[in-house]
């Protein structure tokens, strides 16, 4: 792990500072999920999570010009699998970012880090709740049902930061599709193709070529983003009010 370079790091404007601190809060959390006993349920229940959202996105995500950029919302912004070599190389580099990079990209780099963590912190606590009281393992979380899940999500609450969470899918997406029209970076990009992967920064590069593919190759993100923006605050506002999970 890289905290020392977060620390030591120089911070000159708002936007870096807010993302030095958002790094600093992933970082320690991070730090306690290694190891954590709890780490295959949370795992089931991400992939639980993953199915239900391409379940309830099939339309979107059946469709050609969706496919791509719902995969790298789903699996890159939110999704089941392991960041930690992702978000170490966010960590080591954090020093050149801050010097290097504008501050309207700092600014994105901050969401996206708020949005990972706020994701593991919900995904932490309903997994507890449901290892606790409802005593699922990793299988019994992964096949649980749809009152089950909604039963959880009303008894952990943090409804602020359900609604962040999805403000905050919206607004990296968005971010993204501005910065993806820079022909500027998308020559960046393939320049650094061959540097990244020798600095042992693969993982990240392939998670910011991946993005600005899967965007461009779109044509335009604004209404896959509102459409999904709608409909999760329609699922969670239905199963805070108690009603079925639904589905579509």
């Amino acid at each position: 792990m890289y905290r020392y370079k977060l620390t030591q790091t120089q911070t000159r404007t708002p936007n870096a500072r807010r993302l030095q601190e958002l790094m600093l809060s992933y970082h320690d959390f991070r730090q306690e999920r290694v190891g954590h006993p709890l780490e295959p349920a949370i795992e089931a229940l991400g992939r639980w999570q993953a199915a239900r959202l391409r379940e309830t996105h099939r339309d979107l995500y059946e469709s050609p010009r969706y496919h791509e950029a719902l995969d790298f919302l789903l699996e890159d912004l939110y999704a089941p699998q392991d960041f930690s070599r992702r978000d170490d190389d966010f960590d080591r580099i954090f020093p050149y970012l801050v010097r290097l990079s504008p501050d309207s990209a700092l600014f994105t780099l901050s969401q996206l880090v708020e949005l990972n963590l706020i994701s593991q912190r919900l995904d932490l606590a309903m997994t507890e709740w449901l290892t606790r009281e409802r005593a699922l393992d990793a299988n019994g979380i992964e096949s649980m049902s749809d009152t089950t899940y909604a039963e959880a999500y009303r008894a952990c609450g943090q409804v602020t930061e359900r609604r962040r969470q999805i403000e905050l899918v919206d607004a990296v997406g968005r971010d993204l599709e501005r910065y993806v029209n820079h022909r500027s970076l998308r020559m960046g990009l393939k320049m650094m193709h061959q540097p990244a992967r020798m600095a042992g920064l693969g993982e990240l590069y392939r998670f910011i070529t991946e993005g600005v593919h899967a965007f461009r190759a779109m044509g335009g993100v604004s209404q896959l983003l509102e459409t999904i923006r709608e409909r999760e605050t329609r699922v969670m506002e239905r199963m805070l009010a108690g009603e079925p999970l639904p589905r579509e």
